[in-house]
């Protein structure tokens, strides 16, 4: 009487072909959600990054003077044993936060670094105040966006010479009273995929340097 079954080297050969199968399933599957895991975090990156220069645009661009000068300064800022900039200007582009805050105004406007984590970068913040003394300390600020790797600024004068620091507050020179004709920015976010290799982005803000006064 023959008896039909299936041998141990058949089993064997039959779960061994079973978990080639389920190992390229598994890694097609973690590859497919690694993508999109990657995916989600640059589109989140982007999208800070485009709104973050977006503002920044606009406030330059309502660059205003006071008692017929321009307060524009670009002053070093030491965090963390590395050194950024801190920009101080005044602009038109005042945002209202409260009920009883005035709708507008000529404001300082100020950009400065925070410390953030090790991993996640620092944290870039606006301030905004109407009518503040600039020499004195600002309120605290907003996000405009974090995970910021480095912020650098280029200063571009009416004949198109480029500075790497601008102070409108200086006894003298040709930066005395004045802003800038135009800014270049250059932000540069964390790449949780490779921190070698942060996301780039650049844009180039042409000052309208408006003449209008405060109250």
């Amino acid at each position: 009487m023959n008896k039909k079954g299936f041998t141990l080297i058949e089993i064997l050969i039959a779960t061994l072909i079973l978990g080639i199968v389920l190992t390229t399933v598994y890694a097609s599957y973690s590859g497919t959600f690694r993508i999109i895991r990657e995916t989600s975090q640059d589109a989140e990156v982007y999208s800070m990054a485009r709104g973050a220069l977006d503002r920044m645009s606009r406030d330059l661009q309502s660059a205003a003077s006071y008692g017929g000068s321009f307060t524009f300064t670009a002053k070093p800022q030491s965090l963390s044993g590395r050194e950024f900039v801190r920009l101080t200007f005044r602009s038109t582009a005042h945002v209202e936060f409260g009920a009883s805050e005035p709708p507008a105004g000529i404001a300082v406007i100020e950009y400065l670094i925070d410390e953030g984590t090790e991993k996640e970068g620092y944290i870039l913040s606006r301030g905004d105040s109407l009518f503040r003394d600039p020499q004195k300390e600002a309120a605290p600020g907003y996000i405009l966006c974090d995970q910021l790797e480095d912020l650098t600024y280029l200063f571009y004068d009416e004949t198109g010479r480029e500075h790497d620091r601008w102070d409108s507050g200086a006894d003298g020179g040709a930066q005395k009273g004045k802003a800038p004709a135009a800014v270049a920015i250059r932000l540069a976010l964390v790449n949780k995929a490779d921190r070698e290799r942060p996301h780039l982005f650049m844009t180039r803000v042409r000052l309208s340097l408006s003449r209008q006064e405060a109250p």
